[in-house]
């Protein structure tokens, strides 16, 4: 089965008003949060759905983990 030929993901079949794509971000993209940088990525992947700001998603090698800290909040 090729791509075209999948099935959207079940999200698609509960609100098919709201499309999304995934796929490589335009150019470099920089984190900075109070003058640190905490992402720098030349590959980084950018997710868009209608009605909400793009979000970003980042290689692990591309964050300064050790600036982060674990918490409970989840977005599963």
């Amino acid at each position: 089965m090729t791509s075209s030929e999948a099935r959207p993901a079940p999200g698609f079949d509960r609100r098919p008003g709201f499309p999304m794509s995934f796929h490589p971000a335009d150019g470099r993209v920089r984190v900075v949060f109070a003058g640190t940088t905490i992402a720098d990525a030349a590959h980084a992947m950018v997710m868009l759905e209608d009605g909400h700001a793009p979000v970003y998603y980042f290689a692990r090698d591309e964050v300064r983990m050790d600036l982060l800290s674990r918490t409970t909040h989840s977005s599963r």
